[in-house]
């Protein structure tokens, strides 16, 4: 679009500046922005329009458990054709969701991968970014998940990263690691939200005066 505007600026330069005369340039380039401008913010509209409609469609299927081969080619569209609108991720997230529900872990990293790669809001980047580790925790890969949890993402999102962290390591029996996490987690807790779920980890982590490299199993591995 910007490549269109400038080579339309040029084309009104040179054909006014060779029959109008300098005084009338400005009235026309002024003319160009403004139309340029607002058919680029309808082009935005219409895509987030068209966008909407085909989340709701995909939204609907899956909430009735009716994911046809149909609905998934619905949600490619939306990553292929809508990527610039937050429909395109939410699409892939609320399928990723459906996959996790069925255990296809491979088709869900997929998609939270594609969104924490290309949302273009942040808070949508880091929400599919702590599923994302959640789905590799969940098939053992660890060392993936934490990977992730160490992307950079919003700091209202610290306690949520951090504590997951603070699971995985626990069920690696790395206490002294997973202590380190779940403290962290509270720092950054906000004050409204309950302390004593994390308190209580934190506690649970706290190292021993012997090292203590038992595995331990976390109450809630599989992925939301």
């Amino acid at each position: 679009m910007a490549d269109y505007d400038n080579a339309e600026l040029a084309t009104a330069r040179r054909w006014w500046q060779n029959n109008a005369g300098p005084a009338i340039v400005g009235i026309i380039v002024g003319i160009v922005l403004i139309g340029g401008w607002y058919g680029y913010d309808w082009y935005q509209t219409r895509q987030s329009t068209e966008a909407a409609k085909l989340y709701a469609q995909v939204a609907t299927g899956i909430q009735a458990d009716n994911v046809t081969g149909g609905l998934v080619n619905e949600v490619d569209r939306l990553q292929d054709d809508y990527s610039g609108t937050p429909y395109a991720a939410a699409g892939a997230m609320s399928l990723a969701r459906y996959y996790v529900q069925q255990d296809a872990f491979d088709k869900a990293r997929e998609r939270l991968t594609w969104a924490h790669e290309n949302a273009n809001d942040a808070g949508i980047r880091a929400i599919a970014g702590v599923r994302a580790a959640r789905v590799e925790w969940a098939q053992n890969n660890a060392k993936a998940a934490l990977a992730l949890l160490d992307d950079d993402h919003p700091g209202s999102f610290d306690a949520l990263y951090n504590e997951l962290a603070g699971d995985i390591h626990m069920a690696q029996g790395d206490r002294r690691a997973a202590h380190k996490a779940y403290q962290s987690a509270l720092d950054t807790l906000p004050q409204d939200v309950a302390r004593q779920p994390l308190v209580e980890k934190a506690s649970a982590a706290a190292p021993l005066d012997t090292a203590d490299t038992q595995p331990l199993t976390p109450s809630d591995k599989t992925p939301s």
